[in-house]
């Protein structure tokens, strides 16, 4: 069961890292296919148009030429000798006229076969209003000159002579024709008149069948158009929906349009080109970015998924152990791996201090176990001791045992708690009463501690191992009289309790070693509590900025402050 969580958990990790660098890779490739599709679809969409144009351009010049090769046979009638004289009268009553007819058809029948209309010239007829006419090519029927001249074509405005458009045919009825229209003299009494097939511009649309829509339409009437394709034609209709773009160019001269159409729609044949390839890099991208995205998570992941096993082991033993191949490398994860080395070493010499501070406890509490006396009796005893000191008047005896009574009195409360300093001096007191007698009052003890620092709160039985420190190792062993001081001083937040001495003295560097060593402790102190676990439960107390401060001079004094914040307790109360 725990196996299979922790390959889920791992499984999950491996997740986690395989989409955070998926995600990014994917989005990145997806931006970055999104721009180049717009710009290559831009691009293309300006090529298509300036292709659209060309044909436009050629279609246009086509036009042109068109035009261009009907006036130069409107131009040659105009200017043939014969067509005037065939043409000057209502008829031709006589031979001559007719001689002339017959050369003016003849010329005209030449130059036709030599134009590039000649293909799709349907009609040419010469008239004037005058009912004369001439037939160039043949017709099917006989047509008055006064049929030809109703055509709406005459009726048109145009900027030169000619007059051309598309318009039914006065010849075969039912029939569109391209009808060209021009006056063969300045009174436009004749004209000649002309019709081309439509098949022309099916001809000119046939290249342009397989690559573009391309619709060659009447500007006035418009269901007469000729499309590129049977495709182009359907489509044709959809452009009036909006669902086609249409390029329009128009050629005057014909009064036609020129148009090429270009989907809009977002599936038309270039766009589907461009989602197609954009599909394709997308799926591309994705597929390079889950097999990179692997790689790299398995590489991340591998030495991490190692180190997790290492420490899910660490939780089923009891014995820790430093595994070194989880430092292997160079990169975070093995500096992970030698922190958390780094971090069971540490654990296991605190178990093993701990090992030994309990092993030392048990043995303490035996030894106290062994040593206890009721308290009860021992004061009882000494109280007895001091009525029967002060019933045989020996006052100093009675001093001395209820100094004891009290000093033992307060020690057995514990050192745990924070007392006033006027009660911590109490205590030094009753404790110095008792040093003086033992060393037959080798010493002085002054006490120079102003009312208005009495208040402050101090932690318990803070002072009397310093005191106790003051006497044994400085006093005592100068062999002569010496004096013991307490006095104070204080700042803003702060409060200085000093304990100077003025026996053998010591330097400040080795007075910090004799405390840090236990050089302090002597056989004959009250307790085992010293100096240095003075300061340790001063700092606990109050943090690593108080504590002791240490200073001396070998052979004139030493001194050790009590530094400690300005509690008047009045916080703890509430």
């Amino acid at each position: 069961m725990k196996g299979r969580e922790k390959r889920r958990r791992s499984s999950k990790f491996q997740a986690k890292v395989l989409w955070g660098i998926l995600v990014p890779v994917v989005v990145f490739c997806l931006i970055t296919n999104v721009i180049i599709s717009v710009i290559l679809g831009y691009q293309l969409m300006q090529k298509k148009e300036t292709i659209e144009k060309e044909y436009l351009s050629v279609l246009d010049s086509q036009m042109e030429d068109m035009k261009e090769a009907l006036d130069v046979l409107a131009l040659r009638a105009e200017s043939s000798f014969s067509v005037k004289w065939a043409l000057n009268g209502s008829g031709f009553d006589t031979i001559e006229k007719k001689k002339y007819a017959l050369s003016a058809q003849k010329s005209l029948t030449a130059s036709l076969e030599s134009s590039s209309v000649n293909e799709y010239l349907n009609h040419m007829i010469l008239l004037n209003k005058n009912g004369g006419q001439i037939s160039v090519t043949p017709l099917p029927r006989f047509i008055p000159a006064k049929d030809i001249f109703a055509n709406k074509i005459f009726e048109k405005k145009a900027e030169g002579k000619a007059r051309i458009g598309l318009a039914e045919s006065v010849v075969d009825q039912g029939e569109i024709r391209l009808v060209y229209v021009y006056p063969l003299d300045s009174a436009e009494n004749s004209y000649i008149y002309m019709e081309l097939n439509t098949q022309i511009f099916a001809e000119l649309l046939r290249p342009y069948e397989g690559s573009a829509n391309i619709v060659i339409a009447d500007r006035e009437n418009e269901n007469w158009e000729w499309c590129s394709s049977e495709h182009c034609r359907e489509v044709y209709g959809k452009q009036k929906e909006g669902s086609y773009h249409l390029n329009t160019l128009v050629y005057e001269p014909f009064a036609i349009t020129l148009n090429v159409m270009s989907g809009e729609s977002l599936y038309s044949q270039d766009m589907m080109r461009i989602i197609s390839v954009f599909l394709v890099t997308l799926a591309l991208a994705l597929s390079i970015g889950v097999t990179v995205s692997r790689l790299v998570s398995t590489k991340i992941t591998k030495p991490l998924r190692h180190l997790s096993q290492h420490i899910s082991s660490l939780s089923d033993k009891k014995n820790l152990w430093v595994d070194s191949s989880i430092e292997e490398g160079e990169d975070e994860v093995a500096d992970i791996g030698k922190a958390f080395n780094m971090l069971v070493q540490h654990m296991n010499l605190l178990m093993e201090q701990q090992k030994k501070m309990y092993e030392q406890k048990q043995r303490l509490e035996m030894n106290a176990l062994q040593a206890q006396i009721n308290p009860h009796f021992l004061y009882n005893t000494l109280d007895s001791i001091r009525w029967m000191a002060v019933f045989q008047d020996a006052e100093n005896i009675a001093d001395t045992v209820m100094s004891l009574e009290e000093l033992l009195r307060n020690m057995a409360k514990g050192v745990g708690d924070k007392i006033s300093l006027r009660e911590e001096l109490s205590l030094v007191e009753d404790y110095v009463r008792l040093q003086q007698v033992r060393y037959m009052e080798i010493f002085d003890y002054v006490c120079d501690v102003p009312e208005k620092y009495l208040d402050y709160q101090i932690v318990k039985m803070s002072m009397q191992p310093i005191i106790e420190n003051a006497i044994l190792h400085g006093i005592v062993p100068s062999g002569t009289y010496g004096e013991v001081k307490i006095f104070v001083r204080e700042t803003k937040t702060d409060l200085y309790v000093s304990v100077e001495d003025n026996g053998i003295g010591i330097d400040k560097e080795e007075f910090q070693k004799l405390v840090r060593t236990g050089g302090d402790k002597n056989k004959n102190a009250l307790s085992g509590i010293g100096i240095m676990n003075v300061d340790e439960r001063l700092r606990m107390t109050y943090g690593e900025d108080y504590g002791l401060i240490y200073e001396g001079e070998k052979g004139k004094f030493a001194r050790v402050t009590i530094h400690i914040p300005k509690d008047t307790g009045e916080d703890d109360d509430v």
